[in-house]
């Protein structure tokens, strides 16, 4: 599930990794609205202008859409060799069974969710992520990673 309709209001998407990034510059209760809004494809001025029951039900669409049970399958934990162990040094092995996992878990996502699920992932930068996944697909930096260079 990726948008939700809401009578009165419209369509409620979650935001982009684009509209993400602008979001985060904010803080308080001004980032929270600004993410409702946005993703109603509105102003906040215009959101604020809503009636309460409105906007209470866009909050309920939010949480849905980043409800773990909507974003993640349940069924497809992360399996034992892909943990991460904070600040630990991980084999070639297990980089490329994390690279691989977190392969599986993007096509699986909907555009722009991935950036959003991997920051919950503990232990796993993007640095990382994107290193295990490049080698994963023989990307250059995976190879150089490979090499030991």
């Amino acid at each position: 599930m990726t948008e939700i309709e809401i009578e009165g209001v419209g369509i409620y998407r979650l935001p982009n990794q684009w509209q993400g990034q602008r979001l985060r510059r904010l803080r308080g209760d001004d980032r929270h609205t600004a993410v409702l809004a946005v993703g109603c494809g509105m102003t906040m001025h215009q959101f604020n202008k809503l009636p309460a029951d409105k906007q209470y039900e866009v909050h309920k669409a939010y949480l849905a859409l980043m409800s773990p049970s909507n974003v993640v399958p349940l069924a497809d934990p992360a399996p034992a060799e892909t943990r991460v162990i904070p600040r630990g040094h991980l084999s070639i092995n297990q980089k490329l069974a994390i690279g691989r996992w977190l392969l599986r878990n993007k096509a699986s996502l909907p555009h722009g969710h991935f950036g959003p699920w991997l920051d919950k992932q503990e232990g796993l930068s993007r640095h990382m992520a994107s290193q295990c996944m490049a080698l994963a697909t023989g990307g250059r930096h995976g190879a150089r990673s490979a090499s030991g260079a």
